[in-house]
C-alpha cells in the first residue's frame, strides 16, 4: 500500500494514516510518499515495513553506514542535518504540548561539534559468527544482534582499540558466553579520552590469561584494563557492581576547560565530551554570581558541581552510584575546590534532608530517562528552591514534570542540545523561577 508520511515519531520513524489510525514506518521522512507491506495492527496504531520511497523528501541523504537500516541505533543518518536539529526541536515543542497544555518558547537546537565520530564510549555485546567472535548491536525494540565490524559515531581511537582487543580475544580462542557453562566473552566496553583509554571485559565465569591481559597491555594507550563477571541471564545492568583491576591504573582522566577529573569504570560521563561541555558552561551561566547554597543531583563525577562551585557559595552533589561520588570527591581535591561536597544516596531522600536543614538557592537535576518522581517534585515545591535548572535526556518525562513544577515555577528558558547526532535522542536544559521571587524581583 501507499501512505503518505505527515510527521516523524520519537524514534525516529515517519508516521502516516491508514483508516484514521497512525502507521509507524521506520526509514520513512516527513513528507515522503512511500510503498509499505507487512503491516501489523496493535490496537490503536499499526507497524509497516518500508518497501519503496515514490516521493523522495528533500531532507534525506544516503546513510554512510551499510548497517544502518538493520542496526536501528542511528536512525537520522539517512537525515540531512539542519532537519535532525529541526526535527530534534519539535520532539520537545510536541511533548510539552501535549502534556502541558500550555504555550511555551523552544529555543533553536544547539548543533554538536561533531556530527560523527563523537562517542568517547562503546559498549558492546560479543556474539559468535562464522566461528569468531564479533561485536553486535541489537535492533531496535528486539534481541536480534546485528553484528558490526564499524561504527561511524564512535570516536575512531574507540574503535581502534575495540578491534584491536577483539582481535586478540580471537587470537587466543575464546568464545562468546554460554548461558549453559557460563563461561565465555559477554561484553566489550571501551572508553577514552586524550589518548588514554580504559578496557573492560565481561565474562562469565572464566579466568583470562596472563598472556592475553600483557598483549592487551601492549597498547600504550590503553592505561586501565577491568574485567566483570556477570552469570545474571537477563542483566539489568551488564556491568556488575564488582570489577577487577586486571593491569594498570584504575581510573582514566580527562580534561575539560579549566579542569581535570578521573573516572572509574562505572562512573557516568556523557557521551559527547564536546557538547557536554557547552551543556555544562550553560548551566553554570545560569547561576548567578555569590548565590548561597547549590545542590546538583545525579551529579555522576562532580564536573557540573566543580564548575557550579565559581558562583557559588557552596556546592552540594548528590548520586546514588557509590564509584561516582569516589570519583566526584577526588576530583574536587584534584582541583583544589574547598565549598564542594558531595554526598553517597538517594537524591529524593537527600534532598529532602538538605531542604529540612537549610535554604537550596539553586537546584541543578539532570535525573535519568524517568524524570524526576512526584515526591521529588513535591519536596522541591515545599522547599521553595528559588531556582531550578533542569537537565533532561527526555523531551516525554521533562513535558510531564514541567506540567506540575510549572503551576509554582515560571518557565524562563528552554534550550535543546543535539547530545546524539545521528540518533533520536535530543538533551534540553529548562531553566525555571519560584514564581513569588520572580514578581518580587520584578
Amino acid at each position: 500500500m501507499k501512505i503518505t508520511i505527515s510527521r516523524m515519531g520519537i524514534n525516529g520513524e515517519g508516521i502516516g494514516f491508514y483508516h484514521q489510525k497512525p502507521v509507524f514506518i521506520m526509514g520513512a521522512l516527513s513528507g515522503e510518499t512511500v510503498e509499505c507491506d507487512q503491516l501489523k495492527s496493535y490496537g490503536n496504531y499499526y507497524s509497516a515495513r518500508l518497501v519503496k520511497i515514490c516521493q523522495r523528501s528533500k531532507d534525506r541523504q544516503k546513510s554512510l553506514c551499510p548497517k544502518q537500516k538493520y542496526c536501528g541505533s542511528c536512525p537520522l543518518m539517512i537525515t540531512k542535518y539542519a532537519r535532525q536539529l529541526q526535527y530534534k526541536r519539535e520532539l520537545v515543542e510536541e511533548a510539552l504540548s501535549k502534556y502541558c497544555h500550555q504555550s511555551f518558547s523552544v529555543a533553536e537546537t544547539i548543533a554538536s561539534p561533531q556530527t560523527l565520530n563523537y562517542r568517547n564510549k562503546c559498549s558492546l555485546p560479543v556474539i559468535e559468527k562464522d566461528g569468531e567472535l564479533v561485536n553486535a548491536m541489537y535492533q531496535s525494540s528486539s534481541n536480534h544482534p546485528v553484528a558490526i565490524s564499524n561504527c561511524f559515531i564512535h570516536d575512531p581511537e574507540v574503535e581502534r582499540i575495540r578491534k584491536e582487543v577483539l582481535n586478540l580475544l580471537n587470537r587466543y580462542r575464546l568464545k562468546a558466553y554460554d548461558h549453559k557453562n557460563k563461561k565465555g566473552i559477554r561484553h566489550l566496553q571501551v572508553r577514552g579520552f586524550d589518548q588514554q583509554y580504559q578496557v573492560v571485559i565481561i565474562t562469565g565465569e572464566d579466568k583470562l590469561k596472563d598472556e592475553l591481559i600483557a598483549d592487551i597491555m601492549k597498547d600504550e594507550r590503553i592505561v586501565s584494563l577491568y574485567q566483570g563477571i556477570n552469570t545474571v541471564k537477563n542483566p539489568l545492568q551488564l556491568l556488575p557492581k564488582e570489577l577487577k583491576l586486571l593491569a594498570g591504573s584504575k581510573n582514566i582522566s580527562l580534561k575539560l576547560a579549566d579542569y581535570e577529573v578521573n573516572l572509574l569504570p562505572r562512573s557516568f560521563y556523557q557521551l559527547n565530551s564536546a557538547q557536554a561541555l557547552n551543556i555544562y558552561e550553560k548551566v553554570s551561566s545560569l547561576v548567578e554570581e555569590e548565590s548561597g547554597l547549590t545542590v546538583e543531583a545525579y551529579c555522576g563525577i562532580g564536573l557540573m558541581s566543580i564548575m557550579l562551585a565559581k558562583n557559588s557559595k557552596k556546592v552540594i552533589g548528590i548520586d546514588i552510584e557509590k564509584s561516582s561520588i569516589i570519583n566526584a570527591r577526588e576530583n574536587a581535591k584534584r582541583n583544589h575546590l574547598e565549598n564542594v561536597e558531595f554526598i553517597c544516596g538517594d537524591a529524593d531522600e537527600q534532598i529532602s534532608r538538605i531542604a529540612r536543614k537549610q535554604n537550596i538557592d539553586v537546584l541543578v537535576v539532570d535525573p535519568p530517562r524517568t524524570g524526576l518522581t512526584d515526591e521529588f517534585m513535591e519536596t522541591i515545591i515545599k522547599g521553595k528552591i528559588r531556582k531550578l535548572i533542569y537537565v533532561s535526556c527526555n523531551p516525554a518525562t521533562l513535558a510531564k514534570n514541567i506540567s506540575v513544577l510549572s503551576r509554582h515555577y515560571s518557565v524562563e528558558l528552554i534550550q535543546p542540545y543535539d547530545m546524539f547526532p545521528q540518533t533520536a535522542h535530543v538533551e534540553t536544559v529548562v531553566e525555571l523561577f519560584r514564581k513569588e521571587e520572580r514578581l518580587w524581583k520584578n
